[in-house]
């Protein structure tokens, strides 16, 4: 008996569900919207990183084994009742078998010369398996909505011949610049290589949608031709939607299309792409805002958003995207994005009326495995993945725990717009910053973390701090529990907040002036020499 169409048919319910409330609904606590986040996953990340070790680069493993590993891929996200899987599918070229693209393994020799991550998706070929297809079904078996992802000037590994398009080799003349550049999308040529490739994948595979990820790499015209360069991609958007409707026909079943672009409507026109045209012209269904890559942007302006796209008939969704690093300072110390934090993101996003939270770089559960130190000197590991899946998207799961609203900065930057962080801080002369912290917390603590750099007189240095003009009462600085061993993380980030600056100074803010939203918090610094702020969080305990 065919058990796929009742899964199927609640996916669509779902996503009617979901478009129906999408242009004026406000995300509030216990909203039909809040179900969870969509997750996308990295081509190295369904081709490498959840098979080990499941399969070898020796081949030796069989048809049926490969299929279940990516069935055990999705499943993970079926137990989170993650709603979305974007399946992204290429960088420069593409982890299944293309009529129209390189595959990885379209060289003279490609059993010598593929290694690395993509050798796991030749070997899947090898034995008649496509992870793209095996996904997708799964997705459909488990109720999860299967979107595939498109990296629109991808530029991993562009000086490796084995990685890198063979078009891309050959026509130095589409690129933005001399040398290792990025694609010119002013080009037809570039923009039909694109198209062709989005084309075959939603004739290819039963999907409720594309995603076009344009910050994976957001320059796509020559520096000063941003501006010129807008009705290229508007009408690159218009034909897409025109594909994606085509294959609706073909499906039965509605196909969306999702693009991901810069958090803020100014650095996203300077740089070409029009996210508010291309809502209202309904080329796109789903505008997933983002920052590059570190940090997550804590400061996307939905409600700017809305207010821009205005009154549409119909209905569209915005997304927050959440990457997988936090940092305060432009060149300042990172840290991972954790349960926390990704509450505090989650919390502070919805309730600015994001529909969605967006989880970008998040396929590796490594990520999420904190290592804590027992009294007896043994290390045991914590997992959060399933939990910080479950808490990303859901405003409830968001406030039901402990959040870190931390302040970072927009990548790419409005135009004339610089980080608030690091900034120096004189005696007597105060400094303030605006950070969106969420629902009004009614019960717990809230507490403001400061860090400054190593500088003279850091550890003698006295602040007084004040959140909506209420003073706040000093607090002893942050320490990491003995349970935490510094050990720094793979990319150079920190395993707790009191290592992300020389010293951490707290200080409890009074409940009662916590605003829902924007809060003003003003740091002065007492007598002292100068010193350099370089991380501010709001921490909220709703339980003392």
């Amino acid at each position: 008996m065919n058990t796929s169409r009742p899964n199927i048919f609640s996916i669509f319910i779902f996503l009617i569900a979901i478009f129906a409330c999408g242009g004026t609904a406000r995300a509030e606590p216990g909203n039909a919207l809040n179900r969870g986040p969509i997750v996308n996953l990295a081509a190295d990340g369904i081709a490498h990183l959840y098979l080990r070790p499941a399969f070898e680069l020796d081949g030796s493993h069989t048809k049926e084994e490969i299929v279940a590993a990516f069935q055990k891929l999705v499943d993970q996200y079926a137990r989170a009742k993650t709603p979305y899987l974007f399946l992204n599918v290429n960088y420069q070229r593409t982890i299944y078998q293309s009529d129209v693209w390189d595959s990885y393994w379209s060289l003279p020799d490609p059993d010598r010369q593929v290694s690395e991550w993509p050798r796991r998706a030749w070997m899947a070929h090898r034995a008649g398996v496509d992870p793209i297809a095996v996904c997708v079904a799964r997705c459909r078996e488990v109720q999860i909505s299967p979107w595939v992802s498109v990296r629109m000037n991808d530029t991993h590994y562009i000086t490796d011949p084995a990685k890198s398009s063979t078009f891309w080799q050959m026509h130095p003349e589409f690129r933005r610049g001399k040398g290792n550049a990025a694609y010119d999308f002013a080009h037809q040529e570039v923009r039909d290589h694109y198209l062709a490739l989005v084309e075959e994948l939603l004739q290819r595979y039963d999907c409720d949608g594309v995603e076009l990820d344009w910050m994976r790499f957001p320059n796509h015209f020559r520096p000063n031709q941003e501006k010129s360069g807008r009705r290229y991609l508007n009408e690159f958007m218009r034909r897409a939607k025109q594909l994606a409707q085509k294959a609706a026909k073909k499906r039965g079943h509605p196909v969306k299309i999702a693009a991901r672009i810069p958090a803020t409507l100014e650095a996203g026109v300077a740089l070409g792409m029009d996210g508010v045209t291309w809502v209202r012209e309904g080329s796109a269904d789903i505008l997933i805002l983002s920052g590059v890559w570190r940090p997550t942007d804590t400061d996307i302006p939905i409600e700017k958003w809305r207010e821009q796209i205005g009154s549409v008939k119909h209905k569209y969704l915005l997304a927050a995207a959440s990457d997988l690093w936090i940092q305060s300072a432009s060149g300042g110390q990172l840290m991972k994005d954790d349960l926390e934090t990704q509450r505090g993101f989650t919390a502070a996003m919805l309730d600015r009326g994001a529909d969605l939270i967006y989880l970008f770089n998040h396929f590796n559960t490594n990520d999420f495995r904190l290592q804590l130190r027992a009294d007896d000197g043994k290390t045991t590991v914590r997992d959060e993945n399933q939990e910080l899946l479950h808490a990303a998207g859901r405003m409830r799961a968001a406030l039901a725990g402990s959040r870190r609203h931390v302040l970072s900065f927009h990548d790419p930057a409005p135009p004339g717009v610089r980080p608030r962080l690091p900034a120096s801080v004189t005696s007597g002369q105060p400094i303030s910053f605006r950070l969106h912290t969420g629902p009004q917390p009614t019960r717990g603590r809230a507490i403001v973390r400061i860090g400054l750099a190593q500088n003279t007189g850091v550890k003698q240095t006295r602040l007084s701090v004040r959140m909506n003009k209420a003073a706040c009462r000093p607090l002893a600085d942050l320490h990491a529990p003995p349970s935490i061993p510094l050990k720094p993380l793979p990319g150079g980030g920190v395993p707790h907040v009191a290592y992300v600056a020389e010293r951490v100074l707290q200080f409890e803010a009074p409940l009662k002036f916590v605003r829902r939203g924007a809060n003003q918090i003003e740091v002065t610094l007492q007598q002292s020499p100068p010193q350099k702020i370089v991380w501010l969080e709001v921490f909220i305990k709703p339980n003392r």
